[in-house]
């Protein structure tokens, strides 16, 4: 019982004040880029831990509707206790039709579906099992689960090395975000020309500018010019 009251006493304070979750500041810059306070509906994609490091806890908090994938089956009960009104959704993102394997590491924010991505930072020795994950097409989510008159404020997109490829999974037609953000570990210069930034160039959208993890770590900021 005290627990409860205490989860609901940080709720109250962290809704109350204008307190960053991100890991530098990105969801208090996502407000200010939507300009508006009446709550409309984000998609984590990669969202891994409801509250720490998350772009996306402090528009659930205000209560925004959100759907949240992840492959990591060990997510769904964190979800269900923390974010209890966002909906989790526990699969992969690609263009398969069957199912793909998951990489599962000591350090869970870096789980991939991309061995390209575990050899670039050296993580073999890091792998703790991987799994076969059901996969979905990002349209095939969203035909589900957004309802005629949903604002579509924001895609946020973190997954380790197979962002581009979820990406492609879209209807451009149908789902545009006024924002996307992209986790990138390049340097400025070479983001500007990257595959990612080109083709959602191809669906009008503009890189803004890149915030500021560690070194070249940061998350991009690309917004719709419809």
């Amino acid at each position: 019982m005290l627990s409860m009251i205490v989860d609901q006493l940080k709720r109250i304070i962290r809704r109350r004040y204008n307190i960053s979750f991100s890991k530098s500041g990105d969801d208090i810059q996502l407000m200010k880029l939507i300009n508006n306070y009446t709550p409309g509906v984000y998609v984590d994609i990669g969202s891994w831990h409801p509250i720490k490091a998350s772009n996306t806890y402090y528009f659930h908090l205000r209560k925004w509707k959100g759907i949240c994938i992840d492959p990591n089956p060990e997510l769904k009960k964190l979800y269900k206790k923390l974010r209890p009104s966002d909906e989790f959704v526990n699969v992969g993102i690609g263009n398969s039709t069957s199912s793909m394997f998951y990489y599962m590491l000591e350090e869970s924010s870096m789980n991939t579906f991309s061995y390209e991505f575990i050899q670039k930072h050296k993580l073999e020795s890091k792998i703790i099992k991987k799994v076969e994950v059901p996969m979905f097409t990002l349209k095939e989510i969203l035909d589900l689960r957004l309802k005629k008159g949903d604002r579509l404020d924001f895609f946020d997109v973190d997954a380790e090395g197979y962002d581009l490829e979820i990406l492609k999974t879209n209807d451009w037609l149908k789902y545009r975000p006024k924002i996307i953000v992209v986790e990138s570990d390049d340097f400025l210069q070479k983001d500007i020309t990257s595959d990612i930034v080109q083709y959602l160039q191809k669906q009008n959208y503009s890189l803004l500018g890149k915030s500021i993890i560690n070194g070249n770590l940061g998350n991009l900021f690309l917004v719709s010019h419809q």
